[in-house]
């Protein structure tokens, strides 16, 4: 086991974490970034047009971009492999260990994004970024005219499909449950005209010949529908998928405190409810934009670097 020790320790490579570390390196600091297994939300993203002076990119091209800022740093940062498997946090020191190191860090910057999606439909994964998304705000845009499906039961759902209509998506919804058991919002949502089809769980999501999706295929999740299987089936171009399985389980053990939805809390300043822990962008929640995730991943890198400025006059 390598023992290696830093000033910041960064946990995650995308968008937040990238950003954080290019801060704390300009203010000097010595920064570690641990680069997990699983891939940036970014990219995966097929297209993003609403970066600031890009007017069409590819997800993983703009991910690049953001590495080889941070890798330029190299004489203040430390890009690692390696997935959190332990961690002590909120004491002083910090000491967070892979399978191959031990870490010790004065602050900690979590910076994890959504974390590890269950997949919930057949073809989830083949499709996502071929009609597959998780991102209304991001994506939507991409599908003006051509007919989404949000799948989903929150108050979130239903105002993205507001969203997408006004986008200018022809819009409809698949929920699992029953009208009177979705939010308030969804007598605004039928009010301009969404279709709404309740009582559906979406089994699987089928591809054309070209790997795009083509249709969706649901069942009825109604009691009586045991008996015999009502099956249905929906061509679109894109299906939103808005439910999410957290895996911010390993910091709620570390002592992190989560909302009720498993995101990271945090304050005005991106810090957690322990000492000299921070956290910043998917992680925490919000509005999952690439924009939103290097703003808070910067917002966390210099309130980290003032945290350590305090620590080193006591």
């Amino acid at each position: 086991m390598d023992e290696l020790k830093c000033e910041v320790l960064i946990i995650g490579a995308g968008p937040a974490g990238l950003s954080a570390g290019v801060y704390c390196a300009r203010a000097n600091r010595d920064v570690i970034i641990l680069d997990g297994k699983e891939l940036s939300a970014l990219a995966q993203t097929k297209e993003i047009q609403n970066w600031p002076g890009e007017i069409d990119i590819k997800g993983k091209e703009l991910l690049k971009k953001f590495r080889a800022h941070t890798e330029s740093y190299s004489e203040n940062i430390r890009i690692i492999k390696g997935d959190v498997i332990l961690l002590m946090l909120g004491m002083g020191v910090n000491r967070t260990s892979t399978r191959t190191a031990n870490i010790t860090s004065d602050v900690v910057i979590i910076a994890t994004g959504r974390g590890t999606r269950k997949e919930i439909i057949k073809g989830e994964e083949t499709l996502l970024g071929y009609g597959v998304s998780y991102g209304v705000l991001s994506e939507g845009p991409l599908y003006k005219d051509k007919v989404v499906y949000l799948y989903g039961t929150d108050d979130e759902m239903l105002e993205d499909a507001l969203a997408l209509q006004q986008m200018g998506c022809i819009v409809r919804i698949i929920t699992k449950v029953g009208i009177e058991k979705l939010p308030e919002k969804i007598y605004d949502v039928k009010e301009v005209g969404i279709e709404v089809f309740e009582n559906m769980e979406v089994v699987e999501a089928v591809p054309d010949s070209e790997g795009a999706i083509q249709k969706i295929i649901c069942k009825s999740t109604r009691p009586e529908s045991e008996e015999i299987e009502e099956i249905k089936e929906f061509e679109l171009s894109c299906l939103f998928i808005l439910s999410h399985i957290s895996s911010n389980s390993i910091f709620k053990k570390a002592g992190v405190e989560l909302d009720n939805k498993g995101n990271i809390k945090v304050n005005e300043e991106q810090k957690t409810t322990l000492k000299g822990v921070y956290a910043a962008g998917d992680c925490t929640g919000g509005v999952f934009q690439v924009v939103f995730a290097t703003a808070e991943g910067a917002r966390a890198g210099i309130n980290a670097c003032k945290y350590l400025r305090q620590l080193q006059k006591e």
